[in-house]
């Protein structure tokens, strides 16, 4: 079965199922992982300039002998970068594309988070390298409704819209007026955490519906994702989980399942990881 893609606003395709890169190590046994992803069948691959692993990323989807337009690799500009100016953003992306060695460019580069007073400055560096041809797609990650609004006002004369806003979407963490705002405004949204890291699969509703299915805990959430019509963010070491977590596209969950799904975030937890994320942002 064909791999779903979606397609981004100006026209292009991402494909829907991506391989995390967030704590692989930098070193062979991160080579190793990357290869067994590729093995699996993954050819999305989202790293970010702070998890340190672009160089390892490079090295494994080189040795794999499948050709760079194959992939659809995606990286992020970190705070720090942003706060020094938009001098130092550019270095970063360019460290970065240096760093993957595979290719000249990024599929899809993103803001890793909206630092306050700096992030319009940092997007329009990014718009100018995406005209550069050094990034294909340029992307948001962690940005509020607000903040995305922000951004777009029409003052700061954005020319290039972002495709993507990546943040935390699980059944665990479903803020739907979120996902919905920012499908409305014509961005993908591409989810974060989709497997919660493993936490809840122990929950009622998962058991349930595993069960009904004969399918994994992960498969249920993923699938859900999917379904949702997000970009889905996994990742694991293990080869027979990375083989299961691309083993959904078979699968349909009901529509009476999806609700189920839904209701198992609580008003509580979206609260506290609202405030986590303001917390962080008023720290940056």
């Amino acid at each position: 079965m064909a791999e779903p893609t979606l397609i981004t606003p100006n026209g292009s395709s991402i494909p829907q199922l991506a391989f995390g890169l967030y704590k692989v190590p930098a070193n062979e046994e991160g080579e190793a992982i990357i290869l067994d992803a590729v093995k699996a069948g993954y050819r999305h691959f989202d790293t970010a300039s702070y998890y340190g692993n672009e160089e390892t990323l490079g090295k494994a989807l080189k040795s794999s002998g499948i050709p760079r337009d194959q992939f659809f690799i995606v990286s992020k500009v970190w705070n720090d970068a942003q706060k020094l100016g938009r001098a130092a953003v550019r270095q970063s992306v360019e460290q970065s594309i240096e760093y993957l060695n595979f290719g000249e460019y990024y599929d899809l580069f993103l803001i890793h988070w909206p630092v306050p007073n700096y992030f319009v400055e940092t997007y329009r560096e990014l718009e100018l390298l995406r005209g550069e041809g050094k990034i294909r797609h340029i992307g948001l990650s962690n940005f509020s409704p607000s903040e995305y609004e922000e951004l777009m006002a029409s003052h700061n004369n954005i020319t290039v819209p972002p495709v993507v806003n990546q943040f935390e979407v699980s059944p665990f963490m479903y803020r739907p007026r979120d996902v919905e705002y920012f499908q409305r405004s014509g961005l993908l949204v591409s989810s974060s955490k989709a497997l919660h890291r493993g936490e809840g699969f122990d929950h009622p509703t998962i058991i349930e519906i595993s069960k009904r299915h004969n399918i994994t805990a992960a498969q249920v959430v993923l699938r859900w994702g999917v379904q949702k019509g997000v970009v889905v963010v996994a990742k694991t070491s293990n080869f027979g989980r990375m083989v299961e977590n691309r083993d959904i596209l078979r699968l349909s969950l009901s529509q009476e399942e999806m609700d189920k799904l839904d209701a198992i975030t609580t008003e509580k937890a979206v609260s506290e990881r609202e405030m986590l994320e303001k917390e962080r942002k008023t720290q940056m």
